[in-house]
């Protein structure tokens, strides 16, 4: 709870401080699709997992699809990834021994709120909540392979984007003649929980990503 409560208190200080930001030449229109592609790390909430796998994070992947209906508001889904391997428990004496390797694909549906509070805003804050379930495999030598899907449970988000169209004013009139409207580049900060038998799979991921915005109707 006071990491979520972190997130939200981060994502309020940057909607408070984000302001108006001066007109540019090269101004963003609203686009209604949404790409983003994300990587960097994870702290899973599972028990145990520094003394299994040698650290308490691990490298994460995702990548997301929304729709924008307004400016200030996306509805997106995201599909993340991981994958890690180290030194498992022996089923008899509960010693360390043998390895294992664990992969875990969580799918989030969600809902952002941005302080964007003019078109062609250079800083962008934004905060989010959604549901969340999860797909895992776990493989320990000389134990039998578990894996399925984890119950439903829910994530919360906060980050900051950063319009990159102001950067080469040239390039971005090329690009949005083409459908390409504006292009991000942001930091978010997310945490998520679904349980299975009673243990949460869920984590904190800290990633850099790249967003693009479409709109394939110009």
């Amino acid at each position: 709870m006071i990491r979520i409560g972190a997130l939200l208190i981060c994502a309020l200080l940057g909607l408070s401080v984000s302001g108006q930001e001066a007109n540019a030449q090269v101004s963003p229109a609203v686009a209604p699709w949404v790409f983003e592609i994300k990587g960097g790390k994870i702290e899973p909430d599972l028990d145990l997992y520094k003394q299994f796998y040698g650290d308490s994070s691990t490298s994460f992947f995702a990548a997301a699809f929304a729709y924008r209906p307004s400016d200030w508001y996306e509805v997106g889904g995201e599909l993340g990834y991981m994958k890690d391997s180290g030194v498992g428990l022996l089923a008899d004496n509960m010693m360390l021994g043998g390895s294992v390797e664990y992969m875990l694909v969580p799918a989030h549906l969600y809902v952002n709120v941005f302080g964007r509070f003019s078109p062609d805003q250079w800083v962008v804050p934004y905060a989010g909540v959604g549901a969340t379930m999860a797909w895992f495999r776990q493989d320990i030598d000389s134990q039998p392979t578990r894996s399925g899907r984890a119950d439903l449970g829910y994530n919360v988000r906060a980050g900051v984007q950063v319009l990159m169209n102001r950067l080469d004013r040239t390039a971005a009139k090329r690009v949005a003649a083409g459908g390409l409207i504006n292009t991000y580049l942001f930091l978010e900060g997310q945490y998520f929980s679904t349980e299975v038998d009673g243990i949460d799979l869920g984590g904190m991921t800290y990633m850099l990503g790249l967003r693009l915005e479409f709109d394939f109707t110009g």
